[in-house]
């Protein structure tokens, strides 16, 4: 049976052993790192540059103004004067709806005023009362506001200038207050496509640079080579949490209707000279697996990573919103071979 001081000088001597054997392994890493041979590399200077701060965004063509045009109630319908393609003026009759009871209404009302001219002669005689003549114009002043209501729901006009893009029902058919195609009830869609918009979402950032009246340039692939000239009309007081963005409503003119509701464009807003930080594009690395974007600089003879933020690519170069500040030692090539506190030896 082992004695228990010969039990604790075995376990001194094992402990012993592990921390020889601990020490000896931190000296050969030690040692390896040292040997390790520093990664070249190729620096240049971080600064802030002035650039032309021209925003790009895509964009689909909108009509100015959209109207969904019927009648106020069911009705039959007995002309429709346009069709699809037609270019109408603000007020052009459009459909012509049943006239049964207009024609009631104006008989009515055609009645009313001989009564009451008759009655006007009769009150200036004498021979009736005050109140009998006020009765009878209160009846005459009704019976025209229902003529001139029905008058208007009977002639159905343009409510905008623009052109006919729908057309839901033919002549001779009732027009039953049922959503059309368009989702709202009508008979006819119009849409002012002279002007047209062009809504684009624009970050947060350049809320305070934004302003009505600034211009833009709008190209489409459907016109290789021509540039339309757009100005911002309408800015939006909201920003979208989720997108961090802002909307921002382009009209242009299309005097020649060029463009038309669904094509797809590309927005320049020129917000004039600004000051950004850019690095190369290619010095700029991507954390495999996440969004992460992360550069390296040389500090003191070995390589630090810095995670950035990036912003626009203007050409070859990366704008870099936040993580890097200007006179930083970039890391422009051997940039892949690194990590963080790495050894690196900077050559021309």
């Amino acid at each position: 049976m082992k004695t228990p001081n010969k039990s604790r000088r075995n376990l001194l001597i094992l402990a012993g052993l592990v921390l020889f054997s601990a020490a000896a392994c931190q000296s050969r890493s030690q040692e390896e790192a040292t040997e390790r041979p520093a990664t070249l590399v190729q620096v240049a200077p971080i600064s802030v540059q002035t650039i032309n701060n021209e925003l790009d965004y895509t964009g689909v063509v909108q009509a100015y103004e959209e109207a969904h045009i019927g009648a106020a109630q069911p009705a039959r319908i007995e002309r429709i004067l346009v069709d699809v393609g037609d270019q109408v003026s603000k007020g052009q009759l459009l459909v012509q709806m049943d006239r049964t009871q207009l024609f009631q209404a104006q008989v009515q009302l055609q009645t009313l005023k001989a009564d009451l001219n008759r009655l006007d002669t009769l009150l200036s005689m004498g021979a009736v009362t005050q109140q009998s003549y006020d009765q009878l114009k209160a009846q005459y002043e009704v019976a025209k506001a229902s003529y001139e209501n029905l008058a208007s729901h009977t002639e159905i006009r343009a409510t905008i200038p623009g052109i006919v893009t729908g057309r839901y029902n033919s002549a001779g058919e009732l027009f039953s207050m049922t959503p059309s195609p368009a989702g709202k009830p009508a008979i006819v869609s119009i849409m002012q496509i002279r002007p047209v918009k062009i809504t684009i979402g624009v970050s947060e950032r350049y809320y305070p640079r934004v302003k009505k009246g600034q211009t833009t340039t709008v190209v489409t692939d459907l016109f290789p080579g021509r540039v339309f000239e757009g100005k911002v009309y309408k800015i939006y007081p909201t920003i979208d949490r989720a997108s961090g963005t802002f909307k921002v409503e382009v009209l242009i003119d299309n005097n020649d209707l060029s463009l038309k509701p669904g094509m797809f464009t590309r927005v320049a807003l020129n917000l004039g000279e600004t000051q950004a930080l850019l690095v190369p594009a290619l010095s700029v690395l991507k954390q495999v697996g996440s969004n992460e974007r992360f550069v390296f600089v040389v500090e003191e003879g070995v390589a630090i990573r810095k995670t950035v933020v990036p912003g626009r690519n203007i050409g070859d170069m990366q704008e870099v919103l936040s993580g890097l500040e200007p006179g930083e030692s970039l890391v422009v090539s051997g940039q892949h071979n690194l990590t963080h506190l790495g050894k690196v030896e900077i050559v021309n």
